[in-house]
């Protein structure tokens, strides 16, 4: 692993031989050539969105069916740079070497080194990373020269452009850090949920229990016909009770400074009053409020007014 620290984020050299590492802070990363399929075309394409487009059928004869891969396109030269690569493998080694999804920002490809490659690098004790052709491939050492002498690459000072998040490779419009809080603030609304559910369930089951303690000390109620005519014989009731409230309450708002109630008769199926107002104006108002509360009204004296209500 090679990186160094910059003004900004660091940088770390991803491949197989990697040393674990220990993160508190966001980093970007660079994948060697052990995590990506590379090929470089010369097409007459103006967009990356049309060259990410066309990538997965260039790359029919190099990548094995068993695996879902995601694509990576930029301009290089006088062609187009395609990548493939499988973003769950390269999250699970990732893991395993102690780089955590929500702690990587950007992800760079090791093709973007190859300027910065005139001598090759050790990636480990078993392998090295060389510019061949300009294309950036990992080597055994034991295939490289003795006479080969290894560099070292400053990562953080080495210009890097054609970099992706994680998120874009989920096909995602939010950023992986928000997702992250999005989804501890959606496990949390579950768990509120849960918790109010609950408790609803257990009002539910103390109203369900009040029910059966009332059944059990008036059993003849425990049959729904019983409780059906129960409710048949009180609800003529309870009809006439509300209407008496509400005529009632309907000529309570007649009253005024400028009237007021002479007589109020209250029978089973009507109501009966009389306002007296301070004068014939305030009776008109009273004769126009009444009849569109749809009582029956007839006009006693210049002062006087009496209406009428039936169920």
């Amino acid at each position: 692993m090679n990186f160094m620290r910059s003004s900004n984020r660091r940088r770390l050299l991803v491949h197989k031989e990697m040393e674990p590492v220990t993160l508190n802070e966001n980093v970007d990363i660079i994948l060697s050539p052990h995590f990506y399929t590379f090929l470089r075309e010369t097409l007459a394409l103006k967009f990356s969105y049309q060259a990410k487009h066309i990538a997965p059928s260039l790359f029919d004869d190099y990548l094995e069916d068993s695996f879902a891969y995601k694509f990576h396109a930029y301009r290089c030269e006088e062609g187009w740079c395609f990548f493939a690569y499988n973003l769950d493998l390269i999250t699970q080694f990732l893991e395993e070497k102690g780089i955590p999804a929500h702690h990587i920002q950007k992800v760079y490809f090791a093709q973007e080194l190859e300027s910065s490659l005139t001598q090759p690098i050790k990636l480990g004790s078993h392998e090295a990373l060389q510019s061949i052709e300009g294309i950036v491939t990992v080597i055994p050492l034991r295939l490289m020269s003795s006479e080969d002498t290894y560099s070292r690459i400053e990562l953080n000072e080495t210009p890097l452009e054609h970099g992706l998040t994680l998120s874009t490779s989920f096909h995602s419009v939010i950023p992986l850090k928000y997702a992250v809080m999005f989804t501890t603030l959606l496990v949390l609304l579950g768990i509120t949920l849960i918790v109010e559910g609950n408790r609803i369930k257990s009002s539910v089951v103390a109203l369900e229990e009040k029910q059966l303690d009332l059944l059990a000390e008036n059993p003849k109620l425990g049959s729904s016909m019983i409780r059906s005519s129960e409710l048949k014989k009180y609800q003529p009731i309870d009809q006439k009770e509300r209407f008496k409230r509400d005529t009632i309450w309907d000529i309570s708002k007649l009253l005024s400074q400028q009237s007021q109630l002479k007589s109020l008769i209250v029978q089973d199926k009507k109501v009966t009053a009389t306002i007296k107002a301070a004068n014939a104006s305030t009776v008109k108002q009273i004769e126009s409020r009444a009849k569109t509360a749809n009582f029956k009204v007839k006009v006693d004296a210049e002062t006087e007014i009496t209406m009428e209500k039936s169920l």
